[in-house]
């Protein structure tokens, strides 16, 4: 088993390597479509999976979320207001989008689709703008700047049902919200919040009450390859449950199951085995993949 533990240790450490250069590579304009597709699919498994049909995605939508993710990567904020103060609907105008329902969810300190994703189904309000059955396209948009002083990547996701020419728009409704692994805080528009975490953030808006809820066919799957690409940490797990598993199986091998004195080397190469992983994963969540506790503005 010396030889096979020489093997999984370089196995090992190389995977943890290319999670962290995968991490880097997302900053490249490059990847941005390959995220764009992947949140796009997450977000319609979570629609299919609560029986909602899937979005499609518009490229108008498209435009108006790189815009708006663009806007904040350059001036260096995270809020649904910019500093010069456009709203939400000012990226939906500019890009002559007119809708009967819209949505915008924001995320930023990107370095992950499903941490991205799960953060916003675990937001009522996030989780509210996903599911919303009255919507029948999407658009996503990532771009890199500085936010508080460090390099980041702000994700926008924009949601929105297209009005028919003749349909006249009615007074729309703002609500907003923020948070990390935790609720930070919930806002109306007027009012400063308060935080001491904040990684997400969204918006929404009901316009024309009563218009019929759309189902629309799920478009087609993103790749394995573009998965691994936009997930780096999350393949990086499943990459060790995978070496946990054969780990195990050398060691019953190797043991028969019944452990002497003479398996107490490859008890210890096995323990050694599942510390480096251990260890090699608790490093890029807590360094490499970790979301920064970011101050509300």
């Amino acid at each position: 088993m010396g030889g096979m533990v020489g093997i999984l240790t370089v196995l090992i450490v190389s995977v943890f390597g290319l999670s962290v250069i995968n991490q880097y590579l997302l900053r490249s304009t490059s990847l941005a479509a390959v995220i764009s597709s992947a949140l796009v699919d997450l977000t319609n498994t979570d629609r299919t999976t609560n029986d909602i049909g899937g979005l499609t995605v518009s490229p108008i939508l498209t435009a108006a979320a790189q815009a708006k993710a663009d806007d904040m990567a350059a001036k260096g904020y995270f809020a649904h207001v910019s500093p010069d103060g456009k709203d939400s609907w000012y990226w939906f105008k500019q890009s002559k989008y007119p809708f009967t329902y819209a949505g915008e969810n924001l995320a930023v300190d990107f370095s992950d689709s499903l941490d991205v994703e799960r953060a916003w189904m675990n937001s009522p309000a996030h989780r509210a703008n996903i599911l919303n059955g009255h919507f029948t396209e999407i658009g996503i948009a990532v771009a890199h700047g500085v936010y508080q002083d460090h390099p980041t990547t702000f994700a926008v996701q924009m949601f929105g049902t297209p009005a028919p020419t003749e349909t006249p728009l009615s007074v729309r409704t703002l609500s907003s919200s923020a948070e990390a692994s935790v609720p930070a805080f919930a806002t109306t528009k007027g009012i400063t919040p308060t935080v001491t975490k904040v990684a997400v953030a969204t918006t929404a808006t009901n316009l024309v009450l009563g218009a019929e809820k759309t189902t629309v066919a799920t478009p087609p799957s993103a790749s394995r390859w573009q998965q691994f690409l936009a997930s780096p940490k999350t393949m990086l797990k499943y990459a060790y449950y995978v070496f946990a598993g054969v780990i195990l199986l050398l060691l019953a091998f190797v043991t028969e199951l019944e452990f002497h004195k003479r398996h107490l080397r490859h008890v210890g190469a096995a323990a050694f085995l599942f510390l480096l992983m251990i260890g090699l994963f608790v490093l890029a969540n807590s360094v490499i993949f970790a979301a920064p506790v970011l101050a509300a503005t």
